[in-house]
């Protein structure tokens, strides 16, 4: 019965989905609503992540009835914005993709075969993230007894709540705080993201490269190993990543819905943990560096995002909460940043060493640096200038974390390394498909004599 309320759940998750499709301009007709499904499903986890989270802090509680009514008006304005448009037509389904979507299931059966019984005994799980869920799903909102008190200051305070409050949530809907199936969450967000990924770049990617792309992601062992850990790095990395492919299709077509996309993923990226300010703040300046003439429309973008974060920062501020790790505002304290520069440099070769590490990530890095250096040499500009831009700022801005700690560096580091790297590996993994399918593309164009439209 609890899997069942689970399940149950996130099926209202996948239809509250649904209404971000038009609302976000990714389908303006039934036909591309059904093409672009995919986005459904994520949308959704992120729409009831958003407002759950944001209604804790003004002591709504967000459950059963939140979920019904959440999904109702979704699938009512969705119903009601693509009245009388295109209706999808019957069209033979492709072998790939059949190929694709049946190991899609298969992997998600084997996955969950773990994720249904593995135990809640990973440190940070119980006592950052399940804790505050639970303390949702308890009090009905975030009660600063617990979210702003003394005695709970281990459980990194100043951490937004879009990951606690899917938990409470999913507690909510079992009626018990179930921390065995609550991992299944953990694996439909994997689920989510790849059919988001499918969907966003189904139509520029051909369906060999772009099923190849998604399951060497599935598969890479750090992507099973951390998310079974119930942690929040991995939950990011992928909305993270969701964000930088839909950005990366943007640059080259600058389609308004994939901005619109981009700029909701990086709201939930913001809201997961501290950390996604860094990433979201490498991808916008790597936007801006690629896409320099649309400054206007990532000026709006980025507004979006600070109006979505400001409430949780109100009440950090309010409550007085601070990170427990790290400032960045002691990057302006000479005397201790000039005492730990040396960090700096052993830190970007640890992060590195972990992103090249096959035995967690397999070759996804390897081979997006090298459809970054092909995608140069075609003469493709803008795509690889974004990627390039936004991974090494994200790169320096990790170790520079561990240069503006207090923490003592070593342990700090090897504590965290293998986890803090998963966004800018997801991230640049969502691109590949991009690169690779581009890059073929500019070559074709080239062989043929007709030079392929747009900088890409």
């Amino acid at each position: 019965m609890r899997m069942a309320a689970l399940l149950g759940a996130n099926a209202l998750m996948l239809v509250a989905g649904l209404g971000m499709l038009p609302l976000l301009g990714i389908a303006r007709s039934w036909r591309l609503l059904l093409f672009r499904c995919g986005l459904a499903y994520l949308c959704g986890i992120l729409l009831v992540g958003i407002v759950s989270a944001h209604l804790a802090l003004v002591h709504v509680s967000f459950g059963w009835i939140g979920l019904g009514l959440l999904a109702a008006l979704s699938f009512g304005f969705c119903a009601w914005r693509l009245n009388g448009t295109e209706r999808p037509g019957w069209r033979r389904p492709d072998w790939i993709d059949a190929a694709g979507f049946a190991g899609l299931v298969a992997l998600t059966i084997d996955y969950g075969r773990a994720f249904r019984v593995a135990p809640l005994n990973r440190y940070d799980a119980w006592a950052i993230w399940a804790l505050k869920g639970h303390a949702l799903s308890a009090f009905g909102w975030a009660d600063p007894v617990v979210f702003a008190g003394a005695s709970y200051r281990f459980a990194n305070l100043d951490y937004p709540l879009l990951l606690p409050s899917l938990e409470a949530v999913d507690f909510r809907a079992m009626g018990a705080f179930d921390t065995r199936l609550l991992h299944l969450q953990f694996l439909l967000f994997l689920v989510a993201a790849l059919l988001a990924l499918f969907a966003l770049l189904r139509d520029r990617v051909p369906s060999l490269v772009l099923w190849l792309s998604l399951f060497a992601l599935a598969l890479a062992p750090a992507v099973f190993d951390q998310l079974l850990t119930a942690y929040a790095d991995v939950p990011l990395a992928l909305v993270f990543g969701i964000g930088v492919g839909a950005a990366g299709r943007w640059v080259i077509t600058n389609e308004r819905w994939a901005l619109a996309l981009a700029t909701f993923c990086f709201a939930g990226a913001l809201l997961t943990k501290n950390e996604g300010s860094l990433f979201v703040l490498a991808v916008f300046l790597g936007l801006l560096a690629a896409a320099h003439t649309r400054w206007r429309a990532l000026a709006v973008a980025a507004a979006i995002d600070v109006l979505l974060l400001l409430p949780w920062r109100i009440y950090v501020h309010s409550h007085r909460l601070r990170d427990i790790n790290y400032s960045l505002g002691d990057s302006f304290d000479y005397e201790h940043v000039h005492g730990r520069l040396g960090v700096g440099p052993i830190a970007f070769r640890t992060l590195a060493g972990q992103m090249l590490d096959p035995q967690q990530w397999g070759l996804l890095v390897p081979i997006f640096a090298v459809l970054l250096v092909a995608a140069l040499l075609t003469g493709l500009r803008a795509l690889p200038i974004f990627a390039l831009v936004w991974t090494v700022l994200a790169w320096l801005g990790l170790s520079w974390i561990y240069v503006v700690s207090h923490l003592e560096y070593s342990s700090y580091l090897d504590s965290t390394k293998e986890r803090v790297v998963a966004s800018v590996v997801v991230g640049s993994a969502a691109l590949v498909p991009l690169l690779a399918a581009e890059s073929w593309a500019r070559l074709s164009a080239r062989d043929r004599g007709r030079p392929r439209t747009g900088d890409g």
